[in-house]
């Protein structure tokens, strides 16, 4: 490759480099930071000691507000127990945690956590190769709030041989060797990071391409989320993601390496699940070497152009160690939030739209996976359709509702399944009644608008009785509304002298709704008609759906006459049929009925399904009394089954009048 080619390319990376750091969001779902301490604590020298760079690390590290904290060069316990209580405790107290500490053959890893954060399931160390160097910290944590594997990680913190050569190289191999063998014995999909002081100077050091190399167990398998150039990283064309060494004049007898910022040895390399678009991931744009901002080449971190984050953050990178420290943000997996109690529709009639918003949440905080979830709703439901969205944070409501066309009880369980990794499926009762529209009819067995005339007969002023006016429900079941009689009205010639007595709004079920119907005779005229009309208006129950169903209209009549009843006129006053007798039958009986005036009448037995059983009459009959016995049997001969049964009087000019007959065998 030519070398202005190769110069392009770093450049066009570079440029990439610095925009996305330029661009990273400060928002964090889980922050780490990883530092190289440099031989902490320090005691005899006055420049490194303890109790002076802690003022500089507390400078450092509050404005990260890291939850994870991984440590390299760390010398005892003392130094685990110092860093808590010196930096750590005086910015947050009783905020943070240490993981168990391993004291090895040279200087070590520390590990601090925020339990509010993670959970440390476990922490192991191991020497990498059989120098037995430097022990390999792995610390297994699982991200607080959750409780899926999927939601656990890995951070390895390590710090390999030091120095150029190839015998320092060759160690560097084999540690990484190590690492990697270690990093495959994971569970398949593990999400790891190997964190710390590589001493890697360059993209094709073969420490680094086993790293990132492809093998037959591959689950321990890196990549630069830098994506570097494979040159070496020693130029200034890199100088943004270089880590070693912030003081090219350093304080006196630190013994940190000098020469400023020239090398990249300080690192996060990640499994590539933590890039596969799903649940937890490390955010590329976050990953940046605290404090460089590309412009102090082989310098001081404090020289100029001073830093972004000021001069006195400057001035602590300069003295706190001989390594900038790296961090870089994860997101985490998505969490479904919404209400697992019953929605419940109700009870509405065909035709209307019941629903009711369910508020579905991603709980996550952000930065976060994007909630990705579907419906899956048991028969007569709906719900959206297809994949719904919510990120990080965010809410909205979805409509659940109910087709109404068909009459039913309607009950399950909605299913909401979502890429929440704790909780993949909810599931939510939802239920609801529809009923058909109420059947408004002036005949219990077949629809009838009109319920004939009501005739109050011819009498004399001051003989009227009362009419009997039923509106019926016509087919009503548990799954048909009640139909609500709201009103009536009077019309016609007479129809002053015609009223509903004591009218009150009635829903009508199964039994019929009955009005009282008076003629008021006072001053009105002898040997008269007096005619009207009678209207009840009726509609469905006050439920979702409801409709105006038919009104049922009554003829009125009623003649006065003049004079007395000749000795012997037994002529009813009022057309009637009466209930059999007995009831129940106990296999024959006797229907009888009353005719206020001449006329031509059926009378008719029908089953519960509206059948024809039997006619016991057909025909002209005069005023009078009247009644027909029937056998229990079909017209046919056949017994008739013991049951309910209607028998209606009907025919030209008389209300058409129904009772109900119970056949006992």
């Amino acid at each position: 490759m030519a070398p202005e080619v190769s110069s392009r390319r770093v450049a066009a990376w570079f440029l990439t480099f610095f925009l996305a750091s330029l661009a990273a969001s400060p928002a964090q779902a889980l922050r780490i930071l990883n530092y190289n301490l440099n031989n902490y604590p320090q005691t005899s020298n006055v420049s490194t000691k303890s109790g002076v760079r802690h003022p500089m690390f507390r400078t450092i590290i509050t404005p990260l507000d890291p939850d994870v904290i991984v440590l390299q060069e760390v010398l005892s316990q003392a130094g685990v127990d110092g860093f808590q209580t010196g930096v750590l405790d005086s910015i947050l107290p009783g905020t943070w945690t240490a993981a168990p500490f391993q004291n090895g053959n040279d200087t070590d890893n520390a590990c601090f956590y925020k339990p509010s954060r993670v959970t440390l399931l476990d922490t192991q160390y191991f020497y990498p190769s059989a120098t037995n160097l430097r022990l390999v910290g792995r610390y297994h944590f699982r991200l607080a709030g959750y409780t899926s594997p999927s939601a656990e990680f890995w951070i390895y913190s390590q710090h390999l041989k030091a120095s150029t050569g190839s015998t320092n190289e060759t160690q560097r191999l084999n540690e990484a060797i190590g690492i990697r063998n270690d990093m495959n014995n994971l569970p398949a999909g593990a999400h790891a990071i190997v964190a710390g002081d590589f001493n890697i100077y360059g993209g094709s050091e073969a420490a680094f391409l086993k790293f990132k190399e492809s093998q037959a167990d591959n689950d321990g398998q890196l990549y630069d989320p830098l994506n570097a150039p494979t040159t070496t990283w020693n130029t200034a064309s890199l100088s943004a993601i270089h880590t070693q060494c912030p003081c090219a004049t350093c304080p006196t007898s630190s013994g940190y390496s000098g020469g400023g910022l020239d090398d990249r040895f300080d690192m996060f390399l990640p499994t590539y699940p933590f890039a596969d678009g799903e649940g937890l991931e490390l955010l590329t744009a976050t990953y940046k070497p605290v404090g460089n901002d590309g412009q102090h080449y082989n310098l001081n971190i404090s020289d100029a152009p001073t830093i972004p984050e000021g001069a006195a953050y400057a001035n602590a990178l300069w003295g706190g160690s001989d390594h900038l420290p790296v961090r870089v943000d994860l997101s985490v997996p998505a969490k479904v939030s919404a209400s697992t109690s019953p929605i419940a529709l109700g009870t509405v009639i065909q035709g209307a739209l019941p629903s009711q918003n369910l508020l579905v949440t991603n709980g996550a905080a952000a930065p976060a996976d994007t909630l990705e979830y579907t419906y899956a709703p048991p028969a007569g439901f709906s719900a959206p359709l297809g994949v719904q969205t919510r990120l990080a944070g965010a809410s909205a409501s979805d409509a659940i509702a109910l087709a109404t066309g068909v009459a039913g009880n309607y009950a399950g369980n909605l299913a909401l399944n979502s890429n929440d990794l704790d909780t993949p499926s909810l599931l939510i009762p939802v239920s609801a009644t529809v009923l058909r529209h109420a059947s408004s009819s002036a005949d219990s067995l077949v629809f009838s608008a009109s319920g004939g005339p009501l005739d109050f007969g011819d009498h004399e002023a001051g003989a009227f009785g009362t009419a009997l006016a039923r509106v019926h429900n016509l087919g009503y079941d548990a799954l048909q509304a009640r139909l609500a009689v709201t009103g009536f009205s009077i019309v016609g010639p007479a129809a002053a002298r015609f009223a509903v007595a004591g009218f009150a709004p009635a829903l009508v079920a199964g039994a019929a709704g009955s009005w009282s119907v008076t003629f008021d005779d006072t001053g009105a005229p002898a040997d008269s008609t007096y005619q009207a009309t009678l209207t009840f208006t009726t509609t469905d129950e006050a439920l979702p759906g409801s409709a105006p169903q038919h009104s049922i209209g009554f003829g009125l009549s009623a003649r006065i006459t003049s004079g007395t009843v000749a000795v012997g006129d037994v002529r009813p006053g009022v057309t009637r049929l009466y209930t059999p007798t007995p009831n129940p039958l106990p296999g024959a009986g006797t229907v009888r009925f009353d005719l206020a005036r001449a006329a031509n009448v059926a009378l008719e037995v029908f089953d519960l399904s509206g059948r024809r059983v039997a006619t016991l009459a057909r025909g002209t009959f005069e005023a009078g009394v009247h009644s027909r016995r029937w056998d229990a049997r079909h017209d046919d001969g056949r017994p008739a089954e013991a049951g309910l049964y209607f028998i209606r009087m009907s025919g030209a000019g008389i209300p058409t009048q129904t009772v109900r007959a119970a056949l006992v065998r």
